[in-house]
């Protein structure tokens, strides 16, 4: 029986392969990776040069040798001095196999390959689909009373039954067996159950030991700790940093996120070599933002349990998703694995290891490469031709696809580095950022010194692909302010790059919260002036036919919307707008790339999702004197934090105009699972507070430090008072103005208990409930309230 691993190429995933099997001949990727995982495990090597000549018809000799040595029979030295086919004297190449095939003790009993009737075995025939197929059931313990009487037709049936052919498109059993569909069956076989076996596999005969549910999370080449024969794996649900697995050599960049089973070869060393699938479900996605209940990605909204483990390849570290969330960023791929019973074990935004420099390469230069003609040219997500290519942009050649990858992403700033040798560095930093730089990145840095304002190139997987001067190459950078704090920010470019946690210019104003600002940097902090939303392009947008006006739009479009004037820009996912067409009245600012695909839209109010919907209250204090910290009490002179509670309401009462009026606004809200609480300080309390449905636009700051000078509420319209019998599940409502739909994961406000609990629960204890929705149904509004009594 097939165990539980999927076929490596019906699962399209990367596999195995040590530093030294890159194969420069295989474009096929699902080929490439197949090839090097039997490199790895010593059973099928290239044929020199960096070739493996994939197209390459392989003969019975030579599937003898490969099937042998899957087998894990590694010497033949003692069947190479005689001859059984007349055809295959002992000074053959192939002799050794073709003779183990028959007389070894563990072989003989499985008649993997036969001669012909006249007595001979015909080595340089080429091999057909049907002898492989038999050949590779045989090996698995299948005899013909387990298979049929009808060569070869009932052997390739059985193949097929059992998961062998998985990934191979043959369908002749006469045609002949080319070195690329060799390597996929035969990896393929050595994945699935021995007959009458469960859980035994030949890849126990080639391997020392196997190491099951594993993820490769980083390797000597991705981890700048790490050492280049060692990589990080998540086993047992932990990530050891400390304590590395040594490997064989740099596992290649592209093992990295695989699911299954680690691999440890034969020998003394006992390292791992490389890792299989287990053909468990994972799932991708890319990250729009995140907060601590949710993942906005550009899929749908994703609520993981707050004890979720999280990796991010960043930060080198894994952790619980309610310690680390804030480090998730936008345009991040998040990746999600799940068990054999469908239970997600782990998220983690891996390193990008799809492009390496290699295939990368500035455009417009003397020393650019050329791509080739029937390559399509996709440019931040968008279909260009190269006339709209530009001086500088950075082509990453798909030879799998037949793409041509064109990033057009820069970030400027004073130049920073750890290494030690600064004219060629491993790692460089530029506004707190820091960034690996590969060695061909590192050429580009010839003539640049410590603190010289450069800008980087970025190829369409994130990596470093070169440096200029500043004065030769600038970067436009504007970006949302996403945090704000003491000194810090974090502000997500249009571009796709976040700026986490970077060091700002003292005289930067906390009302830039959530705002559109322009970065820049003239000492070691960062500028951020704020933007007008001024500046749009004409039309408007068919979200389903991807075009603003006569522009295309990426279909990796970053989507904002700013709800009222002022408010802060909350990002949105393409698939909450029901609209079909965004009316340009709707759409407020928006970005392009210099091909004049649009990046980055910001609208209005299209979708109802950038507000939090609850019951609102106006809170106003005047606890601390605005003069100083020190207060003179009687003839006593006290720091203030240090007064006791008599001594202050004395001082109060004794200086009641020495005090700064603060106040707060505070919603009280349903997040899918749990009632939350959150406080904003505001300049002067907004009207229409006072325990009623309200909402507040996200992305305002909680920080008590920090006053959210331009919030303002939205009160919600009471459609309808209406009985349990009228809502359709947790889906809608009827009500007197008709049918509402209801908000995702609505809870209920209980007006007598002042809090909020799950809609199931209160139908299931009250009788009566107000409805409120944020528009008519007609204009697209929902019910976002709910109040029980």
């Amino acid at each position: 029986m097939k165990k539980r691993f999927v076929s490596l190429c019906l699962a399209g995933l990367i596999m195995v392969a040590p530093a030294s099997a890159v194969f420069t001949d295989i474009s096929d990727s699902r080929v490439s990776q197949t090839a090097a995982v039997l490199d790895a495990l010593g059973i099928m090597q290239g044929v020199g040069g960096g070739s493996f000549a994939p197209g390459k018809a392989l003969t019975r000799a030579q599937f003898c040798k490969l099937a042998v040595t899957a087998m894990g029979v590694t010497d033949v030295s003692p069947y190479a001095s005689y001859t059984i086919f007349p055809d295959v004297k002992h000074s053959h190449w192939a002799a050794p196999y073709i003779n183990a095939a028959v007389r070894h003790p563990e072989l003989k009993e499985k008649s993997i390959i036969r001669g012909y009737a006249d007595g001979s075995f015909g080595p340089d025939k080429i091999v057909s689909y049907g002898e492989v197929c038999t050949m590779l059931l045989r090996m698995l313990g299948y005899k013909e009373e387990d298979v049929g009487p009808f060569w070869p037709a009932d052997y390739i049936a059985q193949a097929q039954a059992i998961g062998l052919t998985d990934g191979v498109t043959i369908t002749d059993a006469r045609a002949a067996v080319k070195r690329g569909d060799a390597a996929v069956l035969l990896l393929n076989a050595l994945n699935t159950d021995k007959k009458g076996e469960e859980g035994s596999t030949l890849l126990d005969k080639v391997a020392s030991s196997t190491v099951k549910d594993c993820i490769l999370l980083e390797t000597g080449k991705t981890h700048s700790g790490l050492a280049a024969d060692a990589a990080l794996f998540y086993e047992d649900g932990v990530v050891d940093a400390e304590s590395p697995r040594k490997t064989a050599g740099t596992l290649d960049s592209s093992m990295i996120g695989v699911y299954g089973t680690i691999v440890i070869g034969k020998g003394s060393s006992k390292v791992a070599v490389g890792v299989i699938p287990n053909g468990n479900k994972t799932e991708t996605y890319e990250v729009v933002n995140a907060e601590a209940d949710r993942i906005v990605t550009t899929n749908g909204t994703l609520r993981p349990d707050r004890k979720t483990k999280l990796y991010i390849s960043r930060d080198y570290a894994m952790d619980e998703y309610e310690n680390v969330w804030a480090n998730l960023q936008s345009g991040d791929t998040l990746t999600l694995y799940y068990n054999e019973y469908g239970v997600l074990q782990l998220m983690a935004v891996l390193p990008k290891t799809t492009a390496g420099a290699a295939h990368s390469f500035v455009y417009g230069l003397a020393t650019s490469r050329r791509i080739p003609a029937e390559y399509t040219i996709i440019k931040n997500g968008a279909k260009i031709d190269a006339s709209k290519l530009k001086k500088y942009d950075v082509v990453t050649l798909d030879a799998a696809n037949r793409q041509a990858i064109v990033s057009d992403t820069r970030l400027s700033g004073k130049y920073q580095t750890d290494s030690t040798t600064y004219s060629h560095p491993s790692q460089v930093e530029i506004l707190g950022k820091k960034f690996s730089v590969s060695s061909e990145a590192a050429a580009t840095f010839k003539d640049m010194k410590l603190n010289d304002y450069i800008t980087l190139l970025f190829d369409a997987d994130g990596n470093v692909a070169a440096a200029y001067p500043k004065k030769d190459v600038s970067a436009e950078m504007q970006g949302i302010v996403t945090k704000i704090g003491e000194g810090k920010a974090t502000v997500t470019l249009t571009n796709g790059l976040t700026l986490r946690d970077i060091s700002i210019a003292k005289d930067v104003k906390t009302d830039v919260m959530g705002r559109l600002v322009t970065v820049s940097q003239s000492g070691d902090g960062a500028d951020l002036i704020r933007r007008t939303l001024s500046g749009k392009t004409a039309g408007n947008w068919s979200v389903a036919e991807g075009k603003l006006g006569s522009n295309a739009v990426s279909s990796k479009v970053r989507v904002y919307e700013e709800v009222l004037s002022g408010a802060p820009l909350n990002a949105i996912n393409v698939s909450d707008i029901d609209l079909t067409s965004v009316p340009a009245s709707q759409i407020k600012y928006t970005v392009q790339d210099n091909a004049g695909t649009v990046t980055n839209i910001v609208l209005g109010d299209v979708t109802g999702e950038s507000w939090i919907y609850g019951i609102g209250y106006g809170k106003r204090k005047n606890s601390a004197p605005k003069s100083d910290e020190w207060v003179e009490i009687g003839e006593e002179r006290i720091e203030w934090s240090k007064c006791s509670s008599a001594q202050k309401e004395q001082y109060k009462k004794e200086h009641p105009d020495d005090f700064i009026d603060t106040y707060f606004v505070s919603m009280k809200y349903w997040d899918g699972a749990k009632q939350e609480e959150s406080t904003f300080r505001v300049l002067t309390l907004p009207r229409g507070l006072g325990g009623v449905p309200i909402a507040v636009p996200r992305g305002y700051s909680t920080d008590e430090s920090i006053v959210n000078t331009s919030l303002d509420t939205l009160k919600l319209t009471l459609i309808d008072t209406v009985k349990p019998s009228a809502f359709d599940g947790s889906s809608g409502v009827r009500t007197k103005d008709g049918y509402y739909e209801l908000a995702e994961n609505i809870g209920v406000y209980v007006s007598e208990q002042n809090r909020f609990v799950s809609l199931q629960t209160a139908k299931s204890n009250y009788t009566s409930f107000r409805v409120y929705a944020n528009k008519t149904a007609e204009n697209g509004g929902k019910i976002r309230v709910i109040v029980a009594s």
